[in-house]
């Protein structure tokens, strides 16, 4: 148990150590908690801001996403590929790591190293997560940048609902569906692209993923 000169010394301590008081050592000190992993938020780390953004306005550029839905599919895009790029980093340090110094690399899944086989499995974990990511944001920003280039195409028209006469009918009669114009494949797309129904908005048509 501590004793009364003990408690004394200890708040005396704790008066004297007040933590950073520059502005530089309170950003530091602001990331000691900060865990730059595979698997973290913050996984960005010192010295990467500037390539970080600079991905970012490659995909902005490259997709041209309209809107904070498309917005915020882009910036998933751009975290799954950078995860990507980090597992390979990983990856080649490790080799590095686990060369036997003859210019013989040895494989991180052949090689007797424990802590090898962990690095290994969360990267492939890490690469896994990373690629659903990306295909499934990439194919939900498809759908949405095709849904706006031909809402015609992508939501057909309610057809109209005849009016009711009130005249009394002998018979009832099931009236056939109204049939829609079939676009030929080879026609100019109705969305105004200039180009042809089948390589724009046509069934089998190749997605699209910038604008118009």
């Amino acid at each position: 148990m501590s004793t009364a000169a003990q408690i004394a010394a200890n708040i005396a301590n704790a008066q004297a150590s007040s933590g950073p008081r520059s502005d530089t050592g309170k950003a530091i000190t602001s990331k000691n908690s900060v865990v730059f992993g595979l698997f973290s938020g913050d996984f960005v780390r010192p010295g990467e801001e500037q390539g970080y953004a600079a991905l970012h306005v490659t995909l902005v550029r490259e997709l041209a996403p309209i809107g904070a839905l498309e917005d915020v599919l882009v910036e998933e895009v751009q975290r799954a590929m950078w995860r990507l790029r980090r597992c390979g980093e990983v990856e080649s340090h490790l080799v590095l790591r686990l060369s036997d110094g003859e210019n013989f690399i040895l494989d991180a899944m052949e090689a007797l190293n424990s802590p090898a086989e962990k690095i290994q499995r969360s990267v492939d974990r890490a690469r896994s997560q990373a690629h659903r990511l990306l295909h499934k944001s990439t194919a939900e920003l498809r759908r949405l940048q095709a849904d706006r280039r031909c809402p015609a195409v992508a939501k057909p028209a309610q057809q109209e609902t005849p009016e009711v006469s009130e005249t009394p009918v002998a018979k009832q009669t099931q009236s056939e569906p109204v049939e829609t114009p079939e676009i030929p494949r080879g026609a100019q797309c109705p969305c105004g692209s200039g180009q042809k129904y089948k390589r724009c908005c046509g069934v089998g048509a190749p997605a699209m993923l910038h604008a118009a």
